[in-house]
């Protein structure tokens, strides 16, 4: 009789169950009577219904009814095609539909999205199952708000009507579904969870919930300088409208065009701490010990300090000058205009991908939770990543340019981010996708170097005094699975490492430290040492009666690799910039000797000294381009350098300390918005850099700015510099 039965009717269910009073049946077992056809006539009348089995059928498709009460539903060995009708069963908590051949583990994660009460799928707890849509949500999450913010973030006010909030998400659901970025995303599941994603980021974008975090990282232990306070002494003015600023030197004093990033400023800032009141990291409540009482290797290098008479205020050769195009504020906690606590650590311009050696007009800049594309040509942000950890803050960035798999010409940039949670970022910067992380270091991050020659080999250092290298992988465009590998763990002895450089002529990895300069021999990453090789003792300029005795430690904060395997080095409150060859500084025998942990300490003698400024702040970067050699300071001041000579000529000792080709003074603002924070006493470069051209030189400051400055054409006339 079983075999006859196609549909489901009143008189089978009285046959079974003894009743025919449908909303009195509690439980209705059907297992193995043919069955193809469930009337929605009869199973919506099943009000009290808990327990449904329909195993061993052969049911293509579930009624769209729903029924309330159900918990359990045995749907095994039918013939269905979709897991869609648990949407109308709120309050299931077993579901078993193992044997339908169109039904895979997929439509699981699908079931358990479109029903969340449910407990267990054929008779497995579904709490592996929430594990792999967490996994699938953060994927999409992360992409879903990167395109929000780069499209959509300005739309979305707490003052818009429901019909106008309406139709911007639908705007942003249907932008999603067009965007080749998501095309991957095939299955049922994954178009679930990122609907559900664009409507909860728009939902907490309404509501001004989102990115509005007002936490931050406390006590960080980057120096004094990341937990900086406002001063709250300066008046306040109402002016909405900011006076262009003007060079304060030179005869074109040429304009600094307005932003709309500075454009929104409606209140002025209070100016900042000021930098005589900084502390170094090392510093304690105690007084700092002098520079001048700095204890040196008995292999260093000890010159005597000319007076400006002896030198004849020597220069290294003139560049063209700078105008200052654009100052922007995009790395604001809360995207909030007056916000000028946040540091932007790192900027750096985009690899040209056909020739690696240049680079495009694009800077990427960190600091924050947030890493910016800046289209220098414009002044516009081009795209903007936040991460969802509200307490990271990036300190460094790195380019790399890798070959797609399974192809010889079509090449691709990545760019690798990383700071205070110490977690390595890697992003797609022509989606802006973070599609990885890694994972290694216990504390935070200070700088990021890939391999010139091998671009998947990235080297990470880490205030956890450890230098790790990994192999990045190069990313399934597709879907953007990786396999990455950590590599090597290096000890940066009792120190930690500020800037790692690989300088190719020697095949050595260099780290300036927070206590001297080590380095790694690289020839053969393979066989690469956890302890350094060498240990380079940088000169030290004294005047005659300066003390050779003292604890303090040498910090390297400024490294930066040159030409022809030069490298430039700058120390915490020294005033010189020292240029040398590592390569000529390996060979030669002198001021060399071997410790006893085979550590070879070589005292550096270099090529060229260049003037720089006396301070006391640390974390100020040095970068370079060519022969162009940029580092800013607690002022607001650019100092170029153009080294093309001095990296090109034979190497040979040299005490005479050369002045910078040119001094890219801060802008003045006479009144305006813009005013108080643009006070050059109060601004702090962190680092900068230059295009490959030179057409174009970036940095990014304390309070919060990307500045941009654009080569003046026809300007190469050498002018008086002040020291």
């Amino acid at each position: 009789m079983k075999n006859e039965v196609k549909t489901l009717t009143l008189d089978l269910i009285g046959q079974v169950e003894g009743s025919q009073r449908l909303p009195t049946i509690k439980s209705l077992m059907l297992s193995d009577y043919s069955l193809e056809e469930l009337p929605m006539g009869i199973l919506k009348h099943m009000k009290n219904l808990k327990v449904l089995d329909l195993s061993r059928n052969k049911i293509k498709t579930f009624p769209d009814v729903t029924l309330k009460t159900l918990e359990t539903l045995n749907v095994s060995e039918n013939h269905l095609e979709s897991v869609d009708f648990v949407r109308n069963l709120p309050n299931l908590k077993e579901l078993v539909m193992e044997g339908n051949p169109s039904l895979h583990s997929k439509h699981k994660v699908e079931a358990v999205l479109k029903c969340p009460s449910l407990l267990k799928i054929d008779d497995d707890n579904v709490s592996y199952i929430h594990k792999q849509i967490q996994c699938m949500r953060e994927k999409w999450q992360n992409q879903v708000q990167a395109k929000f913010e780069v499209l959509f973030e300005e739309k979305f006010t707490e003052k818009m009507t429901d019909d106008e909030f309406l139709h911007t998400v639908t705007e942003f659901k249907n932008t999603i579904k067009a965007d080749a970025l998501f095309a991957s995303a095939t299955s049922e599941a994954e178009k679930i969870i990122i609907d559900q994603v664009v409507q909860e980021t728009s939902e907490d974008a309404r509501s001004g919930k989102l990115f509005n975090s007002n936490h931050r990282a406390p006590g960080t232990p980057r120096s004094a300088r990341l937990s900086r306070k406002l001063s709250c002494n300066s008046p306040r003015s109402p002016s909405a409208v900011a006076t262009t600023p003007k060079r304060s030197r030179g005869p074109s004093q040429s304009s600094l065009l307005e932003s709309p990033t500075i454009k929104m400023l409606k209140t002025p800032i209070s100016p900042i701490t000021t930098p005589n009141k900084r502390k170094r990291r090392r510093d304690s409540d105690e007084e700092s010990v002098s520079k001048q009482d700095r204890k040196y290797s008995p292999v260093t290098w000890t010159m005597r300090k000319k007076s400006a008479v002896e030198h004849n205020l020597l220069s290294v050769p003139p560049l063209a000058d700078y105008d200052p195009v654009y100052f922007l504020r995009c790395h604001s906690e809360k995207n909030d205009p007056a916000d000028e606590i946040t540091k932007v650590w790192k900027c750096a311009f985009e690899p040209r991908i056909e020739d690696p050696n240049k680079t495009t007009n694009m800077l990427a800049t960190c600091g924050g939770q947030k890493v910016c594309l800046i289209d220098c040509n414009t002044g516009k942000v081009m795209k903007r990543y936040r991460d969802d950890n509200k307490y990271e803050c990036f300190y460094t960035l790195a380019w790399t340019t890798v070959q797609l798999k399974n192809s010889k010409q079509e090449k691709t940039n990545l760019l690798a981010v990383a700071g205070q949670s110490a977690d390595i970022r890697l992003i797609h910067p022509s989606q802006f996708v973070m599609y990885a992380t890694l994972e290694g270091h216990r504390k935070y991050v200070s700088c990021l170097t890939f391999h010139p020659k091998q671009p998947t080999i990235l080297f990470s250092g880490s205030s956890d005094r450890k230098i790790i290298m990994w192999d990045i992988g190069i990313p399934d465009m597709r879907d953007y699975n990786v396999l990455y590998k950590k590599l090597h763990v290096l000890q940066a002895p009792d120190t930690d490492a500020l800037n790692l450089v690989l300088s190719m002529p020697s095949q050595t990895l260099l780290a300036g430290c927070e206590d001297s300069c080590y380095g790694w021999k690289a020839d053969r990453l393979d066989k690469i040492s956890k302890d350094p090789d060498y240990h380079f003792y940088l000169p030290k300029v004294s005047n005659d009666t300066e003390s050779n005795a003292s604890t303090d430690r040498e910090t390297v904060d400024g490294l930066t690799a040159l030409q022809n395997g030069n490298v430039g080095t700058k120390c915490v409150g020294d005033d010189i910039i020292s240029i040398w060859n590592v390569k000529e500084q390996l060979l030669s025998k002198e001021n060399q000797k071997t410790d006893r942990r085979k550590v070879k300490t070589i005292g550096v003698k270099p090529t060229a000294l260049l003037h720089y400024t006396k301070q006391e702040v640390d974390y100020i970067n040095v970068g370079a381009t060519g022969g162009l050699m940029v580092v800013g300071d607690d002022s607001g001041n650019l100092r170029l350098y153009n080294v093309e000579e001095l990296t090109n000529r034979k190497s040979r000792s040299c005490d005479d300390i050369l002045q910078p080709s040119r001094i890219l003074e801060w802008p003045e603002v006479k009144e305006g918005p813009v005013k108080p924070f643009c006070q050059k006493e109060a601004i702090i470069v962190n680092s900068a850099c230059a295009s490959h051209d030179e057409e174009y030189i970036a940095c990014g400051t304390d309070n919060n700015l990307v500045c941009i400055w654009k080569k003046q054409q026809g300007s190469c006339e050498e002018e008086d510099m002040c020291s």
